[in-house]
């Protein structure tokens, strides 16, 4: 089984975890979503993938590209929410997220 960047198997540090997320969230607070191209929407409207995302997130905090990727992943999967959707489509919009972060469940 494959193990994430935090690995509870042995004692974690919830600080470091703690800040870790703060740092991740801080950085994609001005970001949007386009779960259909399956595309971060960066402040300045460049669009990225989920590595691309870590890369940026990783060079401005210092927190290793692994967690940041497994904090974006959570942020998609959690805490994003477009506005503005109806019940259907913010469905719809959850599905794509599902099918867009799949890959990434080994991360968790």
């Amino acid at each position: 089984m494959a193990k994430g960047p935090y690995d509870l198997s042995f004692n974690l540090d919830l600080d470091q975890f703690q800040q870790d997320l703060f740092d991740v969230q801080d950085a994609l607070e001005r970001a949007s979503v386009d779960a259909r191209e399956r595309k971060i929407i960066w402040h300045d409207d460049t669009r990225l993938s989920i590595e691309e995302a870590a890369r940026i997130i990783r060079s401005e905090s210092g927190v290793p590209v692994d967690i940041v990727q497994f904090h974006v992943v959570c942020w998609l999967q959690t805490h994003y929410e477009p506005e503005g959707l109806d019940q259907e489509q913010m469905e719809e919009f959850e599905q794509m997220i599902e099918r867009w972060t799949a890959p990434y469940e080994d991360l968790n």
